[in-house]
């Protein structure tokens, strides 16, 4: 029973590149990723437990010119310490038509302290 235990917990997928990042409670960091490609890919952010980490994607100013639309550059994302505690946020990208999870892209172990 125990050799199946291990066996399962160690079957897990790719995580991408995975860094650390600490904040305080009610601190906001910002995430910036490459979209890369022609913009027919979507970037997502999740955290694994909403109650210590928030994720959002930072609204820009639209341009002067709206006319010229290019979705090939960086996307930021805003991390946001709810309360004490850890969580992990995952980045992934997926083709916009796409279904499933996609294909992580980066995963930060958001370790969040009090003030």
């Amino acid at each position: 029973m125990i050799g199946l235990m291990a066996c399962a917990q160690t079957s897990q997928p790719s995580t991408g590149s995975q860094k650390t990042l600490r904040v305080s409670v009610g601190e906001i960091k910002d995430i910036t990723l490459s979209k890369g490609g022609n913009g027919s890919w979507e970037l997502i952010g999740a955290s694994d437990n909403q109650e210590v980490v928030e994720v959002s994607r930072r609204n820009l100013a639209p341009a002067v010119d709206t006319l010229k639309r290019d979705n090939t550059g960086p996307m930021i994302f805003q991390i946001k310490g709810v309360t004490s505690g850890t969580a992990n946020v995952v980045f992934t990208r997926k083709a916009i038509d796409g279904t499933g999870n996609g294909e992580v892209v980066r995963t930060y172990v958001v370790q969040v302290t009090a003030k």
